[in-house]
């Protein structure tokens, strides 16, 4: 299934698929065009391929149906098809990068502008398929996929040991204009984790469940 979404991709124009995995701190270094504007693109694709599915197959409210696609296209899931792929010896980091700088949130984002790149060649219908079978939609849905919730998870864990748990969370603007959202996790007034996305919801979950990663492995 993942074979379909990266044989699709290659069959894209060179010049694209070299903009895909041009990170924005190469591009600096370079004077040339990040990935920046076709990932805020491919992050539209791929909500509207994941609705549209949602809306056609899932009998839930609005409110679950958010929360499902939200878990589906979370930085988590995006970052391990990255992995699963293999891309990350192709993307292009700036000198002020190494190879083990390389994130799970670039990991996602370069996969949104994989899908961006595959949309302006060959538009949305032709995408759909390979797109919802390499996150294995269909699948999750079938055997009852619930949206996880760190958030609630993390707040339990803290709960339990009588601790103060506090998010603060601010917007920002990348270099190509899209609007992200950072969220910073602190226990008792102590940093613990911060995750970024592209809505506050997903920022302060991808925030809490590193913060439970990094609680539950001590």
């Amino acid at each position: 299934m993942k074979n379909n979404f990266i044989q699709l991709f290659e069959k894209c124009d060179d010049e694209l698929k070299a903009l895909a995995f041009t990170h924005s701190s190469y591009a600096h270094d370079k004077n040339i065009m990040s990935n920046e504007r076709i990932e805020f693109l491919g992050d539209s694709v791929l909500s509207t391929i994941v609705s549209d599915y949602l809306y056609k197959h899932a009998k839930a409210p609005e409110g679950k149906m958010s929360k499902i696609r939200a878990s589906l296209v979370c930085t988590e899931n995006l970052s391990e098809l990255a992995k699963s792929l293999k891309i990350e010896d192709r993307i292009k980091l700036g000198k002020s990068f190494k190879s083990h700088d390389i994130s799970n949130a670039i990991l996602a984002d370069t996969i949104e502008s994989m899908i961006g790149v595959m949309y302006l060649s060959f538009g949305l219908s032709s995408i759909s398929s390979a797109v919802l079978d390499a996150l294995d939609v269909k699948n999750k849905l079938k055997a009852g996929f619930k949206p996880a919730d760190f958030k609630s998870e993390l707040q339990e864990l803290i709960q339990d040991k009588k601790q103060k748990l506090v998010y603060t969370t601010e917007k920002y603007e990348t270099k190509g204009g899209q609007e992200n959202f950072r969220a910073t996790v602190f226990i008792n007034g102590e940093f613990i984790a911060y995750g970024q996305g592209s809505t506050k919801r997903e920022a302060e979950q991808n925030a809490a469940h590193l913060a439970l990663d990094k609680l539950q492995n001590k």
